[in-house]
């Protein structure tokens, strides 16, 4: 299974709710390690959510974390989705466009819409093991939303969650203004269809045509991204057995070889520089942070005479690998 990523955005919106709140946002980041007023560009590891969420609870002092956020989110964030919904001619046609580039905001979210009647159900495809404050904050930003988009004209019904326990229910209804239910099959968000037809008053077709545009160019450099990742993570998993050939990563993708060096030349890398990087960052790591052998590194690094691993990390480093071990354990060596 891939490794799912988040783009920043969701932390920057955790981090507006936290500010107004009148949390330091600067504080959760210094128990997160990282340094004040400085977010990580991009995306970052989905995991690395739950260290986010126990931050930010202990700062605040909050239990239900995800919950007590949701009710200090403003209603807008400047995310590109937001002007996609706004440039379309309806808030039904905005929410079908948005929901076809989700995977800008995170990976663990698969959203489709189900239109029963006057019912519609936004279903949202995270993981049962997501921290629940994720998805608890994430309900209350899509209400804020959707209401500010149509004027206070959208109703929730139901909330639901994939987890079995929370806060107490009167709770929810105070933040969301709705029931909701636990220990469901999806996390989803239902409400009264007809707010679909609701015209916008922002609409323009040709921003919304120049939003989609920008859209799918973003959501082809995270697709780029995340093969490069895929490629790097099976380059690590066969170095073990002395593999790692392009045809071999290729088969693992399900993929012709041909195809594969196709995409990383679209992705503007080669196969064989992955080879290379990895192998070089794997041997410095093993020099500097770990007492094998020589002749054990070798071995990992997937080389299979001990020479011509000098020859390659004297050409990485400038220098042999004894002496890039003994540098590096000296006194101050930074």
């Amino acid at each position: 299974m891939r490794d799912l990523t988040d783009d920043v955005a969701l932390m920057r919106l955790a981090f507006d709710a936290l500010r107004a709140s009148g949390a330091d946002p600067d504080r959760v980041l210094a128990r997160l390690g990282m340094p004040a007023g400085v977010l990580p560009s991009g995306r970052y590891p989905h995991m690395a959510q739950v260290l986010f969420w126990k931050a930010a609870s202990a700062e605040c002092g909050e239990e239900h974390v995800g919950l007590y956020l949701a009710q200090h989110l403003p209603a807008f964030h400047g995310l590109l989705l937001e002007y996609m919904f706004l440039s379309s001619a309806t808030f039904g046609a905005g929410l079908r466009h948005a929901l076809r580039y989700v995977r800008l905001l995170s990976d663990s979210l698969s959203a489709k819409l189900d239109v029963e009647g006057e019912i519609a159900t936004l279903t949202m495809g995270m993981s049962a093991d997501v921290p629940r404050h994720f998805p608890e904050m994430l309900a209350g930003a899509v209400m804020r939303l959707f209401s500010a988009l149509t004027e206070g004209d959208f109703k929730p019904r139901e909330v639901r969650f994939m987890h079995a326990e929370g806060a107490p229910l009167a709770r929810y209804e105070q933040v969301y203004g709705c029931p909701v239910r636990f220990a469901q099959p999806h996390y989803a968000l239902v409400f009264d269809a007809a707010v679909l037809a609701k015209a916008s008053r922002h609409a323009a077709p040709e921003l919304l045509q120049m939003h989609e545009s920008l859209a799918r160019r973003q959501l082809a450099e995270v697709e780029r991204l995340d093969l490069v990742r895929q490629v790097r993570e099976l380059i690590a998993e066969l170095l073990v057995d002395n593999g790692a050939t392009l045809e071999q990563v290729a088969a693992r993708l399900n993929m012709p070889a041909r195809r594969l060096r196709e995409r990383l030349a679209v992705a503007g890398v080669r196969f064989n520089d992955l080879i290379t990087d990895y192998r070089c960052r794997l041997a410095k790591d093993l020099l500097l942070n770990s007492d094998e052998r020589i002749d054990v590194i070798v071995e990992r690094t997937g080389f299979s005479e001990p020479s011509t691993f000098y020859r390659a990390f004297k050409r990485w480093v400038g220098e042999t690998p004894v002496e890039f071990r003994r540098r590096g354990r000296e006194p101050g060596a930074g």
